[in-house]
């Protein structure tokens, strides 16, 4: 009975161990993640230039009809500032503000809400498509913005 009982005391305390091995090892690999949205929120931020700016017409069925490259020139820019505000110089300048919905969505306020879709970001350069506005049967535009540090 006595050798029962220790065989059972010994395991439960292998048991314990591992699951307190096995809890510590997961709060100190989730604590160390940084939360997605607030990743995209700090590379975001700062000075970016066009690089280019490419307009593209789709119908409504999502056919591509035309692309146009925009032409930019070395002045034109996009400075994103940590309170939300979004100062774009492009022929003129312009005081938007910007919400960051999800880590691949976020807003551009320019009077009207322009919701984006990031296409890549990373130390040296930043790209994302302001989406036109899509309604039942008509035809819609999207703006590829194509950014460098």
């Amino acid at each position: 009975m006595a050798k029962i009982y220790l065989r059972e005391n010994i395991f439960m305390k292998r048991q314990t161990l591992i699951h307190c091995l096995l809890s510590c090892l997961l709060l100190i690999v989730t604590s160390c993640k940084k939360e997605p949205i607030d990743d995209f929120k700090s590379k975001i931020i700062g000075d970016w230039k066009y690089v280019k700016l490419v307009e593209k017409n789709y119908d409504y069925t999502g056919k591509l009809l035309n692309e146009q490259y925009i032409a930019t020139t070395r002045g034109e820019y996009y400075h994103f500032k940590k309170d939300g505000t979004a100062i774009q110089y492009f022929d003129q300048i312009s005081n938007n503000t910007y919400k960051v919905i999800s880590d691949s969505r976020f807003e551009v306020n320019t009077g009207l809400v322009n919701p984006c879709r990031l296409v890549s970001i990373d130390k040296k350069s930043f790209v994302f498509i302001v989406e036109g506005p899509r309604r039942e049967k008509a035809d819609y535009t999207e703006y590829t913005h194509y950014l460098s540090k």
